[in-house]
């Protein structure tokens, strides 16, 4: 699809910071919030969009033998040069002096790789195998596999004549990803490893291991480098649910069913410190999230995120154990640039496929994967050193639904209550002014490039906490002219892509378990397939019901990370990096 994408990110919402000993200030206005979040736009988060693509041979030189012809759509405001990376060296692009949406660089490229990739793909194509298409989030359907010939593709090389390469011959079939192996990791083998995990209500596994909620929690206070100590990195974390707070002129009210059914009865240490080694949080999935990887053609990119999933349980007095509606998920930013470096990750999730799901080589493997992003200084350019983006939280223990997210400011150690991403504030539902925005921006949601901001036409905007109430609400507003861009705006809000948009009727799309079982996910991520064989289920648009709306997010990723794995950077890899534009999802 060929829809224009905005080159404007607008603001990344954050909050300011408070006194070092608190998690947030009591008030924090509009002005201050704002110059604490905004961030640059740059071409990883929202790269330019390419119409066309040619490549050249033109000589011997493995550093030089081609020529790189990109065409970028209309109405975009590009420099007369870019800087564009094949592989980990940066070339420039220049501007044509006769075409302005015409730029051009020497390159270094695989030719002989490249035609193998395609001999490849034309067997697939005999095969009837297929990919799945997608709009963002939405499944539009599946295409047979495509391909350049093989023959004519080496007597153009030969000849050295312009190729064409048409889009349709980057994405891979997605049956090489094993999902649930991959992906999204929720068997019990894995996330109840005895030597990994540990389990509070049956007090078995091991208190320290690499996945518990313990150690993942001690390696993000850092203590040798902060100086802070994890029970009160974790309970100081934990009171933010105690105190009333306003964000973005918006009241967060407390939640004191967190204090008294998950705070007040963790259990604790003699020095009254809470006891993490008991931490109450039950492993229930490890995921891969590649997908949401910025651009490395324009940039040294990132390799999306990896994220824990875990359940609130409470071991009672009397050795049952209550498992709360409560999830926290560790999100965190992936440590990994360059598309070497990113594609090599990519496919070390891909190996994992070949592996025994839970077997030792499994677990180990698939730990080598996680200490990258959760080992203590993972990232030494961020707070505490920690790579995580954000914690998010999604609790009903006491009405309504309530869904959080927390970071490390810079310039503090702590973890802060942020404004969620994505989402405005509830009473801007239905409204003028919901409406005037999705219609201004209509161009940038439907291309995916937009980023709700802190205020809108001086009204604050985002909100500080999401409410997901029952019944569950769409956004959505008399006089919106495009309901394709209702419909994104609303999918990539928190509430509504945890509810009434996507059919999640438990407002969970990873949900908490028992003992032993396995977490049940939702039909947004399996469509309804399994988790090893994901597929898509369709809906009425809520609210244009005529409207079929068709999702399988699982499948869309399964698809992604097989086109990630299966090229290389200086072969297919530099047409799908000149294509990608990342997924700005909340999810």
């Amino acid at each position: 699809m060929s829809t224009l994408r905005s080159l404007s990110l607008g603001i990344s919402a954050v909050l300011s910071v408070g006194a070092a000993y608190l998690l947030f200030p009591a008030t924090a206005d509009s002005a201050t919030v704002r110059a604490a979040a905004e961030e640059p736009s740059d071409f990883e988060r929202i790269p330019p969009v390419v119409e066309d693509i040619h490549i050249t041979a033109t000589g011997q030189d493995p550093d030089a033998n081609a020529l790189l012809q990109l065409t970028y759509a209309k109405g975009q405001d590009l420099p007369a040069e870019l800087t564009f990376n094949v592989g980990d060296k940066p070339v420039l692009l220049k501007r044509d002096e006769q075409n302005p949406q015409l730029y051009a660089a020497t390159i270094g490229f695989d030719f002989d790789g490249f035609v193998k990739e395609q001999e490849q793909r034309q067997k697939l194509a005999e095969q009837k195998a297929t990919v799945p298409l997608f709009d963002g989030r939405e499944f539009l359907g599946e295409e047979a596999v495509q391909f350049l010939e093989p023959t004519k593709l080496r007597e153009q090389i030969a000849s050295r004549v312009a190729i064409r390469i048409p889009g349709v011959v980057l994405p891979w079939p997605s049956l090489a990803v094993r999902p649930e192996r991959s992906l999204m990791v929720t068997d019990p083998l894995v996330v109840e490893d005895p030597t990994r995990t540990f389990d509070a209500c049956t007090n078995t596994g091991n208190p320290n291991g690499a996945w518990t909620f313990n150690r993942l929690m001690t390696n993000m206070a850092n203590q040798p480098l902060t100086g802070v100590d994890p029970s009160d990195f974790v309970e100081n974390w934990m009171r933010t649910w105690g105190t009333s707070t306003t964000i973005n002129t918006f009241p967060v009210p407390a939640r004191s069913a967190v204090i008294s059914q998950v705070l007040n009865t963790w259990p604790r240490l003699s020095t009254g410190k809470l006891d993490l080694t008991r931490s109450p949080m039950r492993l229930l999935a490890i995921v891969n999230r590649v997908d949401l990887r910025t651009n490395t053609a324009y940039g040294g990119g990132s390799a999306g995120e990896g994220r824990f999933v875990f359940g609130v349980i409470r071991r009672n007095s009397t050795g049952t154990c209550t498992v709360h509606r409560f999830t926290v998920i560790l999100e965190y930013g992936v440590p990994i640039s360059t598309c070497p470096a990113v594609r090599s990750y990519a496919q070390q999730w891909g190996n994992l496929g070949t592996l025994v799901l839970g077997s030792p080589t499994y677990n180990a493997s698939l730990q080598a994967i996680t200490d990258q992003f959760t080992n203590a200084n993972a990232a030494p350019n961020k707070p505490n050193r920690s790579a995580i983006n954000q914690i998010r939280t999604n609790e009903f223990l006491q009405n309504p639904w309530e869904l959080r997210e927390f970071n490390i400011l810079r310039g503090n150690t702590q973890l802060s209550i942020v404004p969620a991403k994505q989402t405005p504030h509830h009473t801007h539902n239905n409204t003028a002014l919901l409406a005037n925005y999705i219609n201004t921006n209509q161009a940038q949601i439907l291309a995916g490039t937009y980023s709700v901001p802190l205020s809108y036409l001086g009204t604050p905007f985002l909100t500080g906490s999401v409410l997901n109430p029952s019944p569950q609400q769409a956004w959505r507003a008399p006089g919106i002219a495009n309901n394709n861009a209702r419909n994104k705006f609303s999918v990539n809000t928190c509430d509504a892509c945890h509810g009434r948009e996507t059919l999640t009727t438990s407002f969970l799309h990873v949900a908490p378990r028992a003992s032993g079982a396995q977490a049940v996910l939702s039909k947004f991520l399996l469509g309804n397939g399994t988790l090893a064989a994901p597929t898509t289920f369709t809906m009425a648009d809520p609210i244009v019901a005529a409207t079929p709306r068709t999702y399988g997010d699982l499948l869309r990723r399964q698809g992604d990370l097989s086109t990630l794995q299966s090229s290389l950077c200086r072969t297919s890899g530099v047409f799908q990096e000149a294509h990608f534009q990342p997924l700005l999802a909340t999810d």
